[in-house]
């Protein structure tokens, strides 16, 4: 014969729908916020790659414009191919510097929702102390 044990008021099946039910919200809740922090960091990450694709783009009409015009001007003092030369080793600089600017950036981004990451560690032990 199956004894119905009760706490109170309350029957011990009444108490372990309870925690099953507040574990379900708990985790929707964090599932949740896990979608916010990383929407927040997507956007972030996407300022980033803008910056990384502004900079490819100015890379190449830069290459375009500021290469033909430099040949042509310092081809007036010296041949065509040192003239040719020093604008792809200048123009090379200044892309290098660009791609580690924004390269830097990206990595100051830290994927990881740490703010979901300690709510579900709280989580775990509000949940053990409720079911001992």
């Amino acid at each position: 014969m199956a004894t119905n044990h009760t706490i109170g008021e309350r029957s011990a099946g009444e108490i372990m729908q309870d925690v099953v039910r507040d574990v379900g919200e708990v985790v929707r809740g964090e599932v949740r916020l896990a979608r916010a922090e990383i929407s927040e960091k997507a956007g972030r990450a996407g300022k980033a790659a803008g910056l990384l694709g502004g900079a490819a783009m100015c890379g190449l009409m830069g290459f375009g414009a500021l290469v033909a015009a430099g040949i042509a001007g310092l081809a007036l003092v010296m041949p065509v191919w040192l003239a040719a030369l020093i604008m792809g080793v200048l123009l090379a600089c200044i892309g290098g510097a660009m791609y580690a600017g924004g390269r830097s950036k990206l990595k100051s981004i830290d994927p990881v929702p740490e703010q979901t990451v300690q709510t579900i560690k709280d989580d775990v032990q509000w949940a053990k102390h409720r079911t001992t």
